[in-house]
């Protein structure tokens, strides 16, 4: 009756060895697959980035541009009078007022 019971236990300590193994190989499957996916992530992340600077300084780019443009140009012609002067550039005229008693 020992040898029955010698094989059981014997079986059941050779299965606890081989599940512990597989749980250790899958910890360390897990792992690697988690750095692999951090190590992707950032390469995106910097990708990203990297695109997003591009884009920016082409926009900033095309605004220095229209500045340098504006800032170049001669000023309109706002002189008092003229047709295309704001109004509030236009002189004013005076309005008489007289009291009468």
């Amino acid at each position: 009756m020992k040898l029955p019971k010698l094989l059981a236990v014997s079986a059941a300590c050779t299965a606890l060895v081989v599940g512990l193994s597989g749980c250790d190989m899958a910890e360390q499957a897990g792992r690697e697959l988690a750095a692999k996916a951090e190590q992707s992530a950032k390469q995106m992340a910097q990708e990203t980035l990297k695109e997003s600077v591009i884009t920016l300084n082409e926009k900033l780019d095309e605004a220095q541009k229209s500045a340098e443009t504006w800032i170049d140009q001669p000023p309109a012609s706002n002189e008092p009078g003229s047709p295309d002067a704001p109004e509030a550039a236009k002189p004013v005229e005076p309005v008489s007022t007289t009291i009468e008693s």
